[in-house]
């Protein structure tokens, strides 16, 4: 290939003329930097409007101030000046210089001129150009305004952007090479090094300019090879990875640099025919990193490389060091010293890249500190003369620095003249008072001295011992630094603090040429860990543990001295035989957990004591001995047994009932094995499952496998929304069990408690009703107690709380997927009830563990609080049982009336009979579909929100409330969630609902515009909003709307086929995680009669009814009337 085919002939008259383009820095000369600011803050708003050129240098404007200004500029012949301005502003005369109105004119000609020079370089095709004469010549058009400066700019933006998606999806056919040459100039000390490049596909041609190649190449531009020849930088690729990487490199490199100017200390100033420091003409000049860069991209592909004007040939990049060798000879006395080896040539200031011989070496900083006074002294000679007089001194000072960087080869001559060793060191270590001395011996071989006794060793053979003053001074310095004084043959610490800071920190730390040795009196080694400790733990016969404590080589009331010392935030502890204990490692923290949490004090600190803790311990001390193995923890068996079945409830051994086995999946087992290994051992525990994974049907599970006529009833406190719930569930899961709701009036609740004993296996009732009869429940005694939703205890002074640990049980379990919404306190109050004392009281608690992890941020306090709670929370997410679990998992959700609710609903219940009974009357039952359906239609109203078509109703809905909790759980564990109704007015209730806690949402319902209905699907499943408000018939087909992962009915259609097809927006091709699908029922409505029919005749709903039809009309008359009858 020719590699002196011209590329670009010279600078075109484009560049020229580039040249003489209004810069900014000819603007901040005629302007305070105030004005300029401002002025260009103006400019960028597109206040200057009607920009005209009156003649070639004359341009006039308007700008939009407080009022429209008239500005008027005249610039230089050829643009680049600022001969005169004028502004007819009241600040333009008080001004020593332009005001901002002309600042921002001036921009708004320097953007002009941009946009010419970008219309100059266009290839105006036959239609552009007659459009552009028509434009200047039709008198039509003359009469409109010129358009605004910031019109062209937007054009022009956009113009651009076109262009780069162009060249972006563009297939690129002709395969280019950018080939490099490194060239290397040694200017009497200072080396510089730059690349050129040559470009090209079947032959290179120089690339005269490589900043134009860059912006050409960016704008896909026609490039000028050769006199004859040009390319299309648009249409090419890159045939190589090294091409790529180079071309990669530059535009990187230039980036960079223009973000130093951007945002360097200038303010700011950049414009397009900035001066670049890097690239000049044909060269990339190399700084250290991008030398580095550049070699790292070439690897093992040779390149040409020129050193002061010499072609060198091809050259590559290696890894290691290059070989240098030096010899020093004896002449008459004196010394010769002479490189052996090919000659070096640093190619940066700090030699980290070294080229010898083809190679170029990028070496460590530690060699490069080496070699480069080596480099220095031998730059412009080949052999250094060293006097007789001197030579003592070369081989004490610069002989150990040189052999750090080449192999050096010493005429015998002189080893009869000079002992020439490497220094080593021995320290001595012995105790002084409470700290520590030293000792320290300097040695030449087998010559020793110590420093403070002699000024240097004796030599029997006359030889002149050349010693390492630098290395003789290091180790002395390193003594000093610690406060080590001397005292006769020794250096003294007497500060015991400092004395361990040097044999923590410096003893590990001193090279290797230091030996250290200990003194008799140091029995052991001075600083020696923590011993081991050893503890036994097992339970007794009424089920408390029993904590044994041993110690090896300590006794207790020295260990107790330990731990003090470490709370007091100590780095060590002095035993009695004079050694140091480290206290910084992090078995500390778990001994002193273990003795705290243990209870052992002074008092009781013997040998062999033991100590009785709750059971409930026996979990944190397993975990703490796991965490730690300096903590060797002895468990009995039984130990061993309680924890295993705690900890994997998976592998227990509990009888499912048998009405259950085909319903329950393996993930549900494992949660009733969990329930019933903790109630046989007497404690405590959060169900934390995920939504949607069957916290109540664990809890049937359990209750139903412990049922016993001659135990007191169970008891599950649920929100008033939940409370049917519970007892739906219990019918359909285990109908054997006997359940009742506590509700109704203070009679009938009296009545329900009052045959509990006999009558009932479970009883349910809400916080609301619980707190109201709380003197009634704390007679009783229960034999299990639920809390569903326990965040309704979440606040420990509230009246719920307190209400609920008054109740006597023998099992205390809480169901909620948040256990822990704001405060820590949360789930102190929580653990309050299951196990009361566990997490000390409330005060200690935020002593110990609140403070110090909000607060301080204590990672070891959150840990520790972890290992207590932990082993008592099972949770679960989808994303962990995703594989045991349906795709869609579908749930009847059932809400109370609140009482002004089921007033009005009873009132138009009967109201609604008669209209029915006197329809059927008037026009049979075959003319009468749809007097009937609107007449159920405001029944179901009313069972959503009664506020929907009464005025001024501020009775509530028990619906409404259901959904707020619903979903505010839901969102509180990152869920996203459709809610379809089909009334538009109930959306809008939700809608307030949801403001009203804070959560927000996206709306779509029938009047909601196409597009707008594309834009707001894309936002909810790209975006961050948690709820999507929807009209059943508006959004239940066409919507892709995969972001969800649960649906929520509100309001149940007629036809369940509808339902199904609103619930596909969610459920569908692309989801990923599993659907819950909950439809909301309000209990003694129409709503459960039409969901009841709906159960009924599902297989044939399924078979029959196609999407679109209405079950109503598939219903008989008989069934019909069921609707209307009172249950």
């Amino acid at each position: 290939m020719d590699s002196s085919a011209d590329g670009m002939p010279g600078e075109s008259a484009q560049e020229k003329e580039r040249e003489y383009l209004l810069k900014d820095m000819m603007i901040r000369t005629v302007a305070s930097d105030m004005a300029y600011s401002r002025g260009v803050r103006y400019y960028n708003q597109g206040r200057v409007t009607h920009l005209e050129r009156v003649r070639d240098s004359r341009y006039r404007a308007e700008v939009d101030g407080s009022i429209k200004y008239e500005v008027e500029v005249r610039l230089s012949k050829d643009g680049s000046g600022i001969e005169q301005y004028t502004c007819d502003c009241p600040a333009a005369s008080q001004y020593l210089g332009a005001c901002k109105h002309v600042v921002a004119v001036l921009k708004a000609i320097q953007d002009e001129q941009a946009g010419e020079e970008q219309e100059q370089e266009a290839n105006l095709s036959k239609s552009e150009i007659f459009s552009q004469l028509k434009r200047t010549f039709d008198v039509r058009q003359q009469g409109e305004p010129a358009e605004s400066t910031s019109s062209r700019r937007m054009f022009r933006f956009f113009a651009d952007a076109d262009r780069e998606d162009s060249t972006q999806y563009r297939v690129a056919s002709q395969a280019a090479y950018l080939v490099p040459r490194l060239f290397v100039e040694d200017l009497y000390g200072r080396i510089e090094c730059w690349l050129e490049f040559r470009f090209g596909t079947d032959r290179l041609y120089v690339v005269r300019n490589v900043l134009e190649f860059l912006r050409s190449k960016e704008k896909g531009e026609t490039w000028q090879l050769g006199r004859n020849s040009a390319l299309d930088l648009a249409d090419i690729r890159w045939a190589d990875p090294v091409s790529a990487k180079l071309y990669a490199m530059l535009k990187d490199a230039h980036r960079a640099e223009k973000e130093v100017l951007l945002y360097g200390p200038n303010n700011g100033v950049y414009y397009s025919g900035f001066h670049s420091y890097i690239f000049e003409q044909k060269q990339f000049k190399l700084a250290p990193d991008n030398l580095g860069r550049f070699l790292a991209v070439m690897g093992d592909t040779p390149f040409e490389m020129r050193i002061n004007g010499a072609d060198i040939g091809d050259v590559r990049g290696s890894q290691g060091q290059p070989q240098i060798g030096v010899s020093i000879r004896e002449k008459e006395g004196r010394g010769q010293v002479s490189l052996t080896t090919e000659e070096i040539l640093p190619l940066d200031d700090a030699c980290r890249y070294l080229y010898q011989d083809q190679h170029i070496y990028a070496v460590t900083a530690k060699f490069a500190r080496a070699v480069k006074p080596l480099w220095q002294s031998f730059r412009t000679t080949t052999r250094i003369e060293v006097p007789r007089s001197e030579m003592g001194r070369f081989f004490g000072e610069v002989l150990p620095r040189l052999e750090k960087a080449a192999a050096v080869e010493v005429d015998p001559a002189f080893l009869e003249q000079y002992m020439l060793q490497p220094l080593t060191a021995e320290l001595y270590i012995d105790y002084a008072g409470d700290g520590i001395a030293v000792r320290p011996l300097l040695c030449y071989g087998d010559a020793k001295f110590n420093p403070l006794v002699a000024a240097a060793p004796p030599l029997r053979d006359g030889r002149h011992l050349v010693r390492d003053a630098r290395g003789e001074q290091e180790i002395m310095t390193r003594l000093s630094v610690y406060g080590f004084r001397p005292e006769r043959d020794q250096l003294v610490q007497k500060d015991e603090e400092r004395s361990y800071d040097f044999l923590t920190e410096e003893l590990p730390n001193l090279p290797a040429w230091v030996d250290v040795f200990y003194e008799d009196s140091f029995v052991k080694r001075p600083v020696r860990p923590m011993p081991k400790v050893a503890a036994g733990v097992s339970v007794n016969d009424m089920d408390l543990l029993e904590v044994t404590f041993n110690m090896k080589d300590l006794d207790v009331h020295e260990l107790m001295d330990i731990l003090d010392s470490y709370k007091q935030k100590r780095r060590y502890h002095r035993l009695k035989d004079r050694t140091f204990v480290t206290l910084e490692e992090q078995q500390m923290q778990a001994l002193a957990d273990f003795v705290e949490n243990a209870g052992i004090t002074r008092k009781n600190a013997a040998d062999g004591a033991t100590v009785e803790l709750p059971l409930s311990q026996a979990m944190y001390l397993d975990e703490l001995a796991r965490a730690d193995e300096t903590l060797h923890l002895e468990r009995s068996r039984t130990f061993r047994s309680i924890v295993r079945n705690i900890r994997r409830p998976e592998e227990a051994d509990y009888e499912v009932p048998a009405e259950l086995k085909e319903v329950l999946r393996d993930y549900q087992v494992t949660g009733f094995n969990w329930l019933s290994t903790l109630a046989d051992y007497h404690l405590g525990g959060i169900l934390a499952d995920d939504m949607g994974l069957g916290k109540t049907l664990q809890v049937i599970a359990f209750l139903l496998a412990r049922q016993d006529a001659s135990q007191p009833p169970s008891l599950v406190v649920a929100p008033t929304s939940l409370m049917y719930n519970w007892l739906d569930e219990i019918a359909r899961f285990a109908p054997s069990l006997k359940a009742a709701a506590v509700a109704g009036t203070k009679a009938q609740r009296e009545a329900v408690l009052a045959e509990a004993d006999k009558s009932y296996d479970v009883l349910v009732t809400t916080y609301n009703m619980l707190k109201r009869d709380i003197a009634l429940y704390e007679k009783r005694k229960f034999r299990y107690a639920f809390l569903d939703e326990a965040q309704h205890i979440k606040n420990p002074t509230t009246q719920n709380a307190r209400a609920v640990k008054k109740i006597k049980t023998g099992g205390y379990f809480a169901l909620t997927g948040t256990p822990i919404e704001n405060t820590l306190t949360e789930l102190w109050s929580i653990f309050d009830f299951l196990m009361p004392g566990y997490l000390l009281t409330h005060k200690k608690f935020k002593e110990r563990y609140e403070t110090q992890i909000v607060r301080e941020q204590d990672e070891r306090m959150l840990t520790n609080l972890r290992r207590h709670v932990m082993p008592f929370i099972l949770r679960r997410m989808k994303k962990d049982v995703l594989k045991e679990l349906p795709d869609k998992v579908e749930r009847k959700m059932v809400s109370d009336m609140t009482p002004k609710q089921e007033k009005i609903y009873q009132a138009w219940f009967v109201r609604s009979q008669r209209e029915f009974a006197a329809e059927l009357r008037a026009n049979g039952f075959g003319e009468s579909r749809i007097k009937i359906l609107a007449i159920l239609t405001r029944l179901r109203q009313i069972a959503c929100d009664p506020a929907m078509f009464l005025e001024g109703y501020e009775g509530g809905s028990g619906k409404l409330d259901m959904l707020e909790e619903v979903v505010g759980e839901a969102v509180a564990g990152g869920h996203r969630i459709l809610v379809f109704s089909q009334f538009t007015t109930m959306l809008e209730h939700i809608g307030e609902r949801l403001k009203q806690i804070g959560i927000t949402y996206y709306y779509l319902d029938g009047a909601t515009p196409a597009l707008e209905r594309i834009r707001l699907v894309k936002m909810f499943n790209a975006g961050n909003i948690p709820v999507f408000l929807i009209s059943l018939k508006a959004g239940g087909t066409g919507l892709n709307l995969t972001g969800a992962d649960m649906v929520i009915h509100f309001d149940p259609w007629w036809n369940p086929a509808v339902e199904d097809q609103a619930t596909d927006r969610a459920y569908r091709l692309g989801q990923k995680n599993n659907v819950q699908v909950l439809k909301f029922i309000t209990k003694g409505t129409v709503e459960e009669k039409i969901y009841e029919l709906q159960e009924k005749k599902k297989s044939l709903i399924d078979q029959m009814i196609q999407p679109g039809d209405n079950f109503l009309s598939k219903l008989s008359e008989e069934e019909i009337r069921e609707l209307f009858e009172q249950r």
